[in-house]
């Protein structure tokens, strides 16, 4: 094995892995997950026992600066937040070969607990967000230097 490969593989071992004490909706029987960066704007979230089972996700902020919700109490206690500071947000990309028709689901984030390295998908209510907002709107053109 070169030093290269050896790198490489290092890289895959340190991305943190997260349990999804129910799973995820669809995937209920898939607890544990990698969070894997790709790029500057797309992270991996696949499963650990079926990586077959993955995602593209990105940093909702990225994209639409004034996206916001209000956590709900019971997905504070199950990924056990105590801080703000310990979440990341990200959100499940569908990808298409037409860049314009990219969408990103805004309307079920998953939360992830940095310091127990606990997650969970939400499913916001009430709320005018969507499962397929456009990724690549005029305001984000700027930022859509990755390619998949």
């Amino acid at each position: 094995m070169s030093a290269e490969q050896a790198c490489k593989e290092a890289e895959i071992v340190t991305d943190p892995i997260y349990l999804f004490p129910k799973g995820i909706p669809g995937f209920e029987g898939l607890q544990d997950f990698r969070l894997q960066e790709h790029n500057d704007i797309f992270t991996l979230l696949t499963a650990v026992d079926q990586p077959s089972v993955a995602f593209i996700t990105v940093n909702p902020f990225d994209f639409i600066s004034d996206y916001e919700f209000v956590l709900p109490e019971e997905a504070i206690q199950d990924i056990e937040v105590q801080d703000r500071e310990q979440i990341i947000i990200r959100c499940i990309v569908t990808w298409h070969s037409d860049k314009s028709k990219i969408t990103v689901n805004l309307l079920a984030p998953l939360i992830f607990n940095t310091d127990t390295h606990k997650g969970k998908q939400i499913i916001l209510q009430s709320t005018v967000y969507t499962t397929k907002y456009p990724l690549w709107t005029e305001i984000a053109k700027g930022n859509e230097g990755g390619d998949f």
